[in-house]
Formats: structure tokens, C-alpha cells, sequence
């Protein structure tokens, strides 16, 4: 099978295009596309009809404006093409105010305070350079249109529309940056991705057994595996054949979608795997790994499986991440963060590459906040996953050319050698000049930025609106100072370097080549000045909550003071709801599970005098101690908001609840099989 003769069928692609538009209209609607032109009434009139009849042509009888709110899911309002002519026959039509704008009720999602409930008014507008596709059900099909969702007063609801604002803004400051440094300034700039994927896969049987996976997304109590990923046996190991088949389905739905799914591997822990794509464009990434999301999902179901997304479902295992790989290119092939084969391009080069490093250093409590959630919290600093300090790593090599560069040197990387493998037959390996560093939140690795903070939950949207947005604004700060080096009679490349030089002599803390696991780097950190916020109440206090912190999202005009509020409000009530949920359901297991179990043991264990079992009586009575804590602090935790209401949540509920779970999990280890009603991380860990 070629996978060319499938790719794409399901989207509204260039080869639809051509055939249903116009020349006329297919070349304009080509120019908003790649060049963001408006779109005439007149236009979308002819899309809208292609559109139609492409749909019914695939089965669709419905189509939805498909958006991404602050909840980080995405939402959808089914609407049919069924409609009646004047004779009260029945037709399909759709039109261009039906493709251009919806209005989905906004009452019941995340405002975060920026309307009251009744004001319900909110509106879709589709994003034409994202493309439509179209979605199997089971006997019928739905068009989805992509869209931004925006508030009656026009504030955004979303996560699309602020990132679609912040690669325009970083557009134009990477054509602002290369006219300053007198480099070729290209038609078109374009952000780019490929988002790693990881996620689990678990028995669906074994999965329903689980209350807490169910309602929560990870395991609150059970002790850890026997074996685990101590072997180290997992990592790129064979594929077992079950998992296999839903992978080769998955691809083949998300190729119909037009999605680049590339690799497939096993990941290090257990049950747990990767799929990564080709980089796209990143606004269309986004949109892509959302769908990559969908299909994990239902192609999981389908084939019995449950899929988990969340960071960190069991403890004393690998956590799940997104690796966001990160690029500038242009419309000429030319990639902004590749060091290039000569002088000029090397230079270049350095220009794009310290503005980058410049932008994590400025804005690193924000880049933090931007992957803050309950569930990140507890993958991010454990030693499998970045630390909650944001540094960037960039290799011996450049990192060497760095230094020279502060202090006025310009001096060219070494060249890459090969390696000596002792076997004249087998091929040559260029080694590259960054190695790969696991430890660090923003590595370098050759061509591109991998952001490894990223959760695997989480959405594209914010982490790299937050990214855009700060390495923006370095490069205007860039641009600033070469200005003002010309202005002083500097020559170009003189004008370059000085910038260059200022730059690093204050961002270059941020750059840690190390061990970011190690108790030495946090206080190296410390030392350096950097930011360790090790939970989300702490980085929403320093960002999103910070006047100072916040202003260059408002200065560069991605987001309104409202907006950002807005999203301050939400990020702490989905943090305290999350806390207060995991925290219940905790109390139900102790109730419902753990406590009739333990008394079983404890009656099994008195049959026979000479065992001692004071140490198990004595955990489970601490056990109810501090789960009647727990019910208490639950109910002083309800009627508080906000701010207060996340740190508590961080400070004293959820270290209540990693108490208890100390207990039940050593309960668990002292507790017969027999008698322990819950699946076991060795019995759920096997497919």
C-alpha cells in the first residue's frame, strides 16, 4: 500500500481545491492561505458550495465549527446542511455566513470571569489556513471547519486565536531582525513543529477496575512494580503485536487526515509508547496533534485498549511528555536555527540562535507557567523528566562559540567528525555537535529547539504562544541594539557581534549543559538567579499574576489584560478542582477498598500468635487519622477561591495526600492477594 494514495483524503486539500474552485477563487483563496489576504464575501460564497458538495460526496450530513476552549479539549456544535426550499422541499445548503462564523452558546465554558453566565453570546470564526477534514462516525460523516472562539466583546475564549496572534507577531520580528543584520528578507516566515506523543495503553478490562484511572487519569494509591523499568528492556523493544495492529489503524486514520505520523516506538516505562510526526507549520501542528489526541482514543477503545494521557499515571514509573521540537524556516527552505556551511549563514545563524536563548532567560517564569498544571507538576523535577527550572542546553561546541562570542570573538564551531567504529565495511557516522541532553526543559539538538517541558495532555496552544511570544520579543531587543551600534558608525558585522555580546553577557545563565536531575544544578541555579518554581500556584503567582512579568504578552498585543486575567482565573480553578477531585476520590478508595481490606488481613493475621503485625495495625490507624485530616481539610478547602484556594491545594491537601498514599501503598505490599480488592501495578502493567 502507498500511503501517498491515501494521504490527505479526508481533507479539504490541494488537489479538492483544484477541482471544485475556480481558478480565480482557488488563487485567492491560495493567497489567504500563504499570505493571510482577506476573504471576500464573494469568495467564501465558492467555498462554502465546494465545501458542501466535497462533504455530501463523503457522507457528511453535519458540519461544526471545531475549536479549541480554555478547558484544553476541543468543542464542536453539529449543525445539519438539511434546510427547505420556498415549496417546503427538503435541500442541502450551506453558505458563507455558516462557514465564516458560528455562534456556539459560551455560558458554559472557561470565561474566567470576563462575563457574567447569562451573558451567553460567543462566536466561532473559521481559520481558513488550517484545512477543513472531515471526521468517519459510524453510519454518517461531519465536516469540521477550524475556528478560533471569541467572546461577545471580542475577547478570546481559545487557544488558537492567541497563537495564531503570536506567529504573526514572531513573523514580523524575524523580518525586522534580518533587515537590521542587512540578511535576504524572504515573502514568508513560517513557525515550525513536530510534537513527540507519548501516551500509555492499558488492558481496557484491567483499566475499568480502577476507579481512580477512571475519574482521575492516574493511579492515587499502589505500591510500585516489582520489575518496572529497571531492566531498561522496554525502551525501542519489540513491538508487541496487539499494540502493533492499533498503531497501523491509528496511522492509517490520521493519514486520511492529513496528519504526518512518522515514527512509532516503545517508550521506557512499561504499556508506554511515542508517535511523532513530520514538522508542519505550527498553527496546523497544533490543530493535527489535537486530532492525534482524538484517535489515540477511539482507535485505542476500538481495539481494547484504554489510552492515558495524563503526565504521570503511575508513580515510580516514566511520566508522559510532548516533546515540542521548534524551528523559524521560510518560504525558501532556509531554517533559521541550522548553523548553515559558510560564514554568512553561520552568522545569521548565531543572530537567530542567541535570540532564542536571549528569550527563555527573559521570560523563563512565564515559559514555566505555560506547561503548569496539576498533572505536569508531577512529572516535571522528578528524575525522568525535565526539572521545573528553565534552562537551555546547547552543547559543548557551541557553547564554547558562545563564550567566545561574549566577549567579543567571533569564532566558527569545529567541524563534525566521524566516528571510529573499527569496521571498515559498516557506513560512517558523523557525529553531530550537540549531543542530546534528556535532563534539560529546551535543548538544542542540531536544527531546532526540543521544549521537553511540554505535558502530554496538554494542548500546543499556550506552551508555544508563551515561546513565540518571548522569542519575539528578544529579537526586537536584538534588533534595538544593532540599531543603535549602526547609529555609532559600527559596520555591520561589528554592529552583530557587540548586540550579540551584550545579549549573552546577561542571558548566558540560563545555559546549563549538565545534569539538570542533579541537587547541584538547583543550587548552581539559585546562584545564577534563575527561577525554580516547583508547582503551578508558584508559577501562576510569577507570571500570568505579575504585572511586570506579563506586560511584553500586552506590549506585543497577544493578549489584553483581560484576557490574561482570564486565564490566571481558570488555570488556578482548574488546578484547585483537580486537587479537590484527586482528593476525594482518595477518601473513597481508603473507604471503599483499603479499609475493609486491611481488616481482613489484620483478623487473617491474628489466627497465628507467633506473627508480629503492630506495624500494620499501627499504619492503619495513622491511615484513619489522616483521612478523617484529609475529609476536614477537604471542607475548609471548599469555600475558598482563587489564588488561596490553589496554594492551599498545593500546600496542604495535596502533601496530606502523598502521606496517605504512603501508607496504603505499604498496606498494600503487607496485604494477601487474595484479599486486596485492586489491581496491582504488576497485573495492570502487562499487554
Amino acid at each position: 500500500m502507498k500511503v501517498s494514495e491515501i494521504y490527505g483524503i479526508l481533507t479539504f486539500n490541494e488537489k479538492v481545491m483544484k477541482n471544485k474552485l475556480s481558478y480565480e477563487v482557488y488563487k485567492r483563496f491560495k493567497k489567504t492561505i500563504k499570505e493571510g489576504e482577506p476573504i471576500t464575501k464573494d469568495v467564501a460564497e465558492c467555498i462554502a458550495h465546494a465545501l458542501k458538495e466535497w462533504a455530501i460526496e463523503n457522507n457528511c450530513t453535519h458540519y461544526t465549527h471545531w475549536f479549541h476552549p480554555l478547558t484544553g479539549l476541543t468543542a464542536e456544535k453539529h449543525d445539519a446542511f438539511l434546510t427547505f426550499d420556498e415549496n417546503l422541499m427538503p435541500i442541502e445548503r450551506f453558505l458563507a455566513d455558516e462557514l465564516i462564523q458560528g455562534e456556539p452558546d459560551a455560558s458554559s465554558f472557561p470565561s474566567g470571569g470576563t462575563r457574567s453566565t447569562f451573558e451567553a453570546r460567543g462566536y466561532t470564526a473559521w481559520d481558513p489556513q488550517s484545512p477543513c477534514f472531515i471526521i468517519e462516525g459510524k453510519k454518517t460523516n461531519t465536516l469540521c471547519i477550524p475556528s478560533v472562539f471569541l467572546s461577545y466583546n471580542g475577547d478570546s475564549l481559545d487557544k488558537k486565536s492567541i497563537l495564531l496572534k503570536s506567529i504573526k507577531v514572531l513573523e514580523e520580528s524575524t523580518k525586522k531582525l534580518l533587515e537590521v543584520s542587512e540578511f535576504p528578507v524572504p515573502e514568508k516566515i513560517s513557525i515550525t513543529t513536530g510534537p513527540e506523543q507519548e501516551y500509555y495503553l492499558l488492558d481496557k478490562e484491567v483499566y475499568r477496575k480502577r476507579e481512580d484511572l477512571i475519574i482521575t487519569g492516574r493511579t492515587l494509591i499502589g505500591a510500585n512494580s516489582v520489575k518496572g523499568q529497571k531492566l531498561e528492556d522496554h525502551y525501542f523493544g519489540s513491538i508487541p503485536d496487539r499494540v502493533k495492529y492499533f498503531m497501523e489503524d491509528l496511522e492509517l486514520a490520521l493519514y486520511k487526515l492529513g496528519v504526518p505520523a512518522k515514527t512509532r516506538h516503545n517508550e521506557v516505562a512499561p504499556c508506554q509508547f511515542e508517535l511523532a510526526p513530520i514538522f508542519e507549520e505550527l498553527n496546523i501542528a497544533a490543530d493535527h496533534n489535537h486530532l492525534v489526541m482524538i484517535m489515540l482514543k477511539k482507535k485505542a477503545e476500538e481495539h481494547g485498549f484504554s489510552l492515558l494521557l495524563h503526565e504521570k499515571p503511575f508513580k515510580g514509573l516514566n511520566g508522559s511528555g510532548k516533546h515540542n521540537n521548534w524551528s523559524i524556516a521560510d518560504n525558501r527552505g532556509v531554517n533559521y536555527l541550522s548553523p548553515g556551511k559558510n560564514k554568512e549563514e553561520f552568522l545569521r545563524f548565531l543572530v537567530f540562535f542567541v535570540g532564542v536563548i536571549n528569550g527563555v532567560y527573559n521570560h523563563q517564569k512565564f515559559i514555566r507557567a505555560s506547561v503548569a498544571s496539576a498533572a505536569n507538576d508531577h512529572r516535571l523535577g522528578g528524575n525522568e523528566a525535565p526539572p521545573s527550572i528553565i534552562s537551555v542546553f546547547v552543547g559543548s561546541a557551541l557553547g564554547e562559540v558562545l563564550e567566545n562570542l561574549k566577549e567579543g570573538n567571533f569564532v566558527e564551531p569545529k567541524h563534525s567528525k566521524t566516528l571510529e567504529i573499527g569496521l571498515s565495511y559498516l557506513p560512517q557516522i558523523t557525529r553531530h555537535n550537540t549531543d542530546r541532553n534528556r535532563t534539560s526543559p529546551i535543548a538544542f539538538t542540531g536544527n531546532k529547539f526540543e521544549f521537553r517541558a511540554v505535558g502530554s495532555s496538554q494542548p500546543l496552544g499556550l506552551p508555544n504562544t508563551i515561546l513565540n511570544a518571548s522569542v519575539a520579543d528578544s529579537f526586537n531587543e536584538i534588533s534595538e541594539l544593532i540599531k543603535e551600534e549602526k547609529a555609532k558608525g559600527k559596520n555591520r558585522e561589528e554592529a552583530i557581534l557587540i548586540a550579540l555580546s551584550k545579549v549573552l553577557k546577561k542571558c548566558s545563565k540560563v545555559i546549563f549543559n549538565g545534569n539538570g536531575y542533579s541537587k547541584e544544578w538547583q543550587i548552581e541555579a539559585e546562584k545564577r538567579g534563575l527561577a525554580n518554581l516547583k508547582n503551578t500556584p508558584e508559577s501562576l503567582k510569577n507570571s500570568f499574576a505579575d504585572a511586570e512579568e506579563r506586560k511584553f504578552l500586552i506590549d506585543l498585543g497577544i493578549m489584553s489584560e483581560r484576557e490574561l486575567n482570564a486565564r490566571l482565573n481558570i488555570k488556578y480553578d482548574q488546578y484547585s478542582k483537580i486537587i479537590d477531585i484527586e482528593s476525594r476520590m482518595l477518601v473513597k478508595l481508603i473507604k471503599k477498598y483499603v479499609r475493609t481490606a486491611a481488616l481482613k488481613q489484620i483478623d487473617m493475621f491474628s489466627k497465628f500468635d507467633f506473627l508480629n503485625y503492630s506495624e500494620y495495625i499501627k499504619a492503619v490507624k495513622t491511615m484513619e487519622e489522616k483521612t478523617g485530616l484529609l475529609i476536614n481539610e477537604t471542607q475548609n478547602f471548599e469555600p475558598m477561591e482563587g489564588e488561596r484556594k490553589a496554594f492551599f491545594a498545593a500546600n496542604t491537601i495535596l502533601p496530606l495526600m502523598n502521606e496517605l498514599r504512603e501508607i496504603v501503598d505499604f498496606l498494600e505490599t503487607e496485604t494477601d492477594k487474595s484479599i486486596w480488592p485492586l489491581p496491582d501495578y504488576d497485573s495492570m502493567l502487562i499487554l
